[in-house]
């Protein structure tokens, strides 16, 4: 750990985990978890976030994605990164059951279209709760059925998502108190515009794409600015661990 505590030796899974995260009035406690360049692309040149990580980020990721309910990834990025059920250690199922959550977290994709196809790995390789999609009502109906053979489909708007109704789908159906978002930058700009990211854990990669790569969040005009708080600084191989508070006063 570099801040707050200088020279600490940390076990994220066990840090990320203790984190302080109360639910906002009426939502789900919402963060990302990205991972961005010196040069603030979120992805290599084959256009993959996977390639920008090493050993320590995988242990980051492994240790966040063992905090929320629900993790949630728009469908480009699902496709892009090829997801599969989401899938963790045995010390990190037994540490939520512990808590009282269910073993692995359930996974939504968020989709306008519908686009994507229901024979991916996402759906055939589902051992547990089937995936939540979050779609339209204006979403293909012939693609709505296919889906709905293989996950869970709910209107959260009529031609793009609202995510005041996303995040209360999630809650009722899904019992989320914390959802992750994994991205991609549209639907973390998403987020970012309606002002519903409490908590951004950025990992920065000791490395330089150049280009036109694309940011960590994207997609529409943008909003106001959104001051967060810095929280805590880890680092390992270069790698620096950045976890920031949504700061509301």
């Amino acid at each position: 750990m570099v801040w707050p505590e200088a020279g600490a030796e940390v076990e994220p899974a066990t840090i990320y985990a203790a984190d302080e995260r109360p639910s906002p009035q009426g939502r789900p406690w919402v963060l990302t978890n990205m991972i961005a360049t010196v040069d603030g692309a979120a992805a290599d040149p084959t256009g993959r976030s996977g390639g920008l990580g090493g050993p320590a980020d995988k242990r980051v990721f492994a240790a966040i994605r063992a905090v929320p309910d629900v993790i949630v990834a728009g469908s480009a990025t699902v496709i892009a990164e090829d997801y599969g059920p989401v899938r963790l250690a045995p010390e990190l199922r037994d540490a939520r059951r512990q808590q009282g959550l269910s073993e692995v977290p359930r996974l939504a994709v968020v989709t306008t279209s519908l686009r994507i196809d229901p024979g991916r790995r996402l759906f055939a390789e589902s051992a547990g709760d089937r995936p939540i999609v979050l779609t339209t009502a204006s979403a293909d109906p012939e693609r709505r059925r296919a889906l709905s053979a293989v996950a869970e489909v709910v209107e959260v708007g009529d031609d793009r998502v609202d995510w005041a109704l996303a995040l209360t789908a999630l809650r009722d159906l899904a019992g989320a108190r914390i959802v992750l978002s994994e991205g991609g930058p549209s639907t973390n700009g998403q987020l970012v515009a309606g002002d519903y990211l409490d908590e951004m854990c950025l990992t920065v990669a000791p490395a330089l794409v150049g280009g036109p790569a694309p940011r960590i969040t994207g997609g529409g005009p943008g909003s106001d600015l959104r001051p967060l708080r810095l929280a805590r600084i880890l680092t390992e191989d270069g790698y620096l661990f950045l976890r920031y508070v949504r700061d509301r006063t």
